[in-house]
């Protein structure tokens, strides 16, 4: 709905203190660690492409003297083809309110820059969250239907006034579609609209973003077992496949111990030679590892993160935990939390355009016809990509 005279009445100047205070939250600790990395990609149509040295050549080997010499191969080099997202954010501005606000003695708040910034930092919120999914969209599965009220089973978070589609599982039939919640109360929400055709198992995704969102932790850092295709390159269930595609995964199968986190390190840069820079999971996750260093006299200084962000050490590793990191993303999945481990040397947003408000035509409000309101459009095209995922891992089904 647009901003009107009602919507922005509370920050009408009255008895209010001298500053407009937001209570949303946005502590993204893996949007901040993400460095952005342009200068390395070409646009070839909405992708960014870069050249992989997948395989090397193995033309090598002893020989007595005067043997015959290794027979030559060749250096496997493949296109990694990196997609742009496309992300949208959309405000409306009544002029009467425009009017009402435009000076501190109407408004502690201007409405235009109010909404302005305001949307950026939702969308930027948003982002983070993306960057830890699979490019589906998915926001969660339902684990039960009653009424209006929907059972969450796996993923991130619903939030009050989200507008949802709900599709099978596998994502090919729509089950209800313009879904608008209006409670939360744990992994439970209450909804408005139809949802006699929704279904134990389904996938709920913003609505028109099926598909469509940007490539996350959970698709990159896999074996196949979300994203058999990354970046154009096959890591399982096609006719050529490249296993060095592939991150390590590591089944925990119960509650995280100090052997499974050292098991999972050596493996991870074992196979992908990694240096890895950095762990990231829940909060949950992360105050059982803190606890494990204390049973295991692991003893070790908090670290500060760039951002201001606090950080455990394991093995000099740096661990965070994030709230936008999913606790599972399969059904049967809830309550089983995720610890990735990352190269972030081979991880990059690729971008086409960065984030920025519309103003193809010279203006960035647009009037709307026969209406005295106006429109804003913010925009963002680009995606995570990797050019390692070998050098990445994970250990998932930590209960």
């Amino acid at each position: 709905m647009p901003a009107t005279i009602d919507t922005m009445q509370h920050a009408m100047k009255r008895l209010y203190l001298p500053r407009l205070r937001s209570t949303v939250n946005t502590a993204t600790v893996l949007s901040t660690r993400l460095e952005k990395n342009t200068e390395m990609t070409s646009v070839s149509g909405r992708n960014a492409i870069v050249p992989i040295n997948i395989r090397p050549s193995e033309a090598i080997g002893a020989r007595p003297d005067d043997g015959t010499l290794p027979t030559a191969q060749n250096q496997t080099f493949v296109e990694c083809a990196i997609p742009y997202a496309f992300n949208y954010a959309t405000i409306r501005i009544t002029h009467p309110t425009i009017a009402s606000t435009k000076n501190d003695a109407g408004a502690w708040a201007k409405v235009v820059s109010a909404e302005m910034e305001g949307i950026q930092r939702d969308l930027k919120n948003d982002f983070n969250r993306q960057y830890f999914g699979f490019g589906t969209g998915q926001l969660g599965l339902v684990a039960s239907v009653s009424s209006q009220n929907i059972t969450m089973d796996a993923g991130h978070g619903l939030k009050v006034n989200m507008v949802l589609d709900i599709y099978n599982s596998a994502l090919d039939t729509q089950d209800a579609t313009g879904i608008t919640v209006t409670a939360v109360s744990g992994n439970v929400v209450t909804v408005t609209g139809t949802l006699s055709n929704v279904g134990d198992g389904d996938v709920v995704v913003r609505t028109g973003s099926l598909n469509q969102e940007m490539m996350g932790l959970t698709g990159i850092v896999d074996d196949g077992t979300y994203v058999a295709t990354l970046q154009g390159i096959t890591r399982t269930g096609g006719s050529t496949n490249y296993d060095e595609w592939k991150s390590t995964v590591v089944d925990a199968g119960g509650a995280l111990t100090a052997t499974t986190l050292d098991d999972a390190i050596l493996e991870i840069e074992a196979n992908g030679e990694a240096a890895l820079t950095c762990g990231i999971t829940d909060r949950t996750q992360f105050r059982k590892i803190a606890n494990l260093m204390v049973a295991d006299r692991r003893y070790t200084d908090t670290m500060e993160l760039k951002g201001g962000f606090k950080a455990i050490s394991w093995g000099d590793i740096p661990i965070f935990w994030d709230r936008d990191c999913p606790v599972g993303s399969k059904a049967g999945d809830a309550g089983k939390s995720n610890l990735f481990f990352l190269d972030e040397n081979e991880i990059q947003r690729y971008e086409l355009q960065d984030l920025d408000f519309d103003d193809t035509d010279g203006n960035v409000l647009h009037r709307v016809a026969n209406k005295a309101s106006y429109d804003a459009t913010l925009f963002y095209y680009g995606n995570l990509g990797c050019t390692a995922p070998d050098n990445q891992g994970v250990i998932r089904n930590i209960t």
